[in-house]
């Protein structure tokens, strides 16, 4: 218990610019070992994605060549026909778009459970397998995670995208309580350890999306040429195989960053954890007790001085073990880190 208090304030007191280079360090240290396990995620949410929505893709694409004539029609000549052509092809779009948004954010959500609470323990030095982390992470609790934040984001995205913010800005920790063993409210623990760290948690997604687009934007630079030759190859003939190449070939940077974000989530996750930690639990023992604090705590046996009026105003005491005073009410000795062996 001794060591328990240096450790939250070590974590706690971090600004959010620590907090992200600490969250690029764990992905550093951290990357060859999630790049296989989320690598493999994306891959299969690609398959399934294209199994789901190719008749769709093929259909629209089918459409294409019409579609782009009664878009540079005389609006006074475009038919009720060809308003149901293009009703028609806006609708499959649509859905086509929101089917692989919702396979796509699913299997993230899926990805982020069954790795964070091994980046939990190695970022805070416990000893961990991540073997035995993944295999823990699998449990029935999981299905409410995918429905919370990969169905319930992807739903949101459909309006205006504003519900899927509120949804990930509020419950993001959700990936890292549902499987937690101190945590018996997952989804209310996630939310109060998200409080008032709405923009933070934001920033976090912001930042690590902003890294992935400006790298992406540079390989499609030169890389575009040859997507554009290998879909419409792959599209005309039908060839899945071809299909799923482009797509990995297309999604190469994501592929790559695919474990930056659950690194920078998980080192917000335990900067606010602590936090909330450190400062909650004292807060409520204060409330149900204030009539108690005014007197110092005089213990003769453990060569605890309490102060009086003359040498200092106000109550307070000394640490036992290295003689620092400590004049506001605490659990552990803010020089030291013991705990004091009596009840606040």
């Amino acid at each position: 218990m001794s060591e328990a208090y240096p450790r939250i304030e070590r974590y706690s007191n971090k600004r959010f610019s620590e907090v992200i280079s600490e969250g690029f360090h764990l992905f550093f240290k951290s990357w060859l070992t999630l790049i296989i396990p989320l690598g493999l995620f994306m891959l299969i949410s690609l398959i399934i994605k294209n199994l789901l929505v190719a008749d769709m893709v093929w259909q629209s694409l089918q459409m294409t060549a019409a579609i782009e004539i009664i878009i540079y029609k005389d609006p006074s000549a475009i038919t009720n026909a060809d308003l149901d052509l293009m009703m028609e092809y806006l609708a499959l779009t649509l859905y086509s778009g929101f089917i692989s948004g919702l396979v796509v954010t699913i299997f993230n959500v899926l990805a982020m459970c069954l790795v964070s609470n091994y980046l939990y323990n190695k970022f805070i030095g416990n000893e961990t397998k991540f073997f035995s982390e993944f295999k823990k992470a699998i449990n029935g609790k999981l299905i409410f995670v995918i429905l919370l934040l990969g169905v319930g984001i992807s739903i949101g995205s459909v309006l205006l995208f504003i519900p899927s913010i509120i949804i990930f800005g509020y419950y993001a920790f959700y990936v890292f309580t549902y499987n937690s063993d101190d945590s018996n409210q997952p989804v209310k623990d996630a939310r109060e350890i998200a409080r008032k760290s709405f923009w933070k948690i934001i920033g976090v997604f912001v930042v690590s999306n902003l890294i992935i687009t400006i790298i992406d934007f540079f390989f499609h630079l030169f890389i575009d040429d040859f997507l554009i030759q290998l879909y419409n190859t792959s599209w005309s003939t039908r060839n899945f195989g071809m299909i799923i190449l482009h797509d990995l070939i297309y999604y190469t940077v994501e592929l790559i960053f695919a474990p930056l974000f659950i690194c920078l989530l998980t080192s917000l996750y335990v900067s606010l954890k602590t936090r909330k930690e450190k400062f909650v639990p004292y807060q409520t023992s204060y409330d149900q007790t204030p009539q108690s604090y005014g007197t110092p705590y005089r213990d003769e046996s453990s060569s605890i001085k309490s102060i009086d009026a003359a040498d200092k105003p106000g109550s307070g005491l000394y640490c036992p073990f290295c003689g620092q005073f400590v004049k506001s009410k605490r659990r552990f000795c803010p020089n030291c880190g013991q705990q004091f062996n009596f009840e606040i």
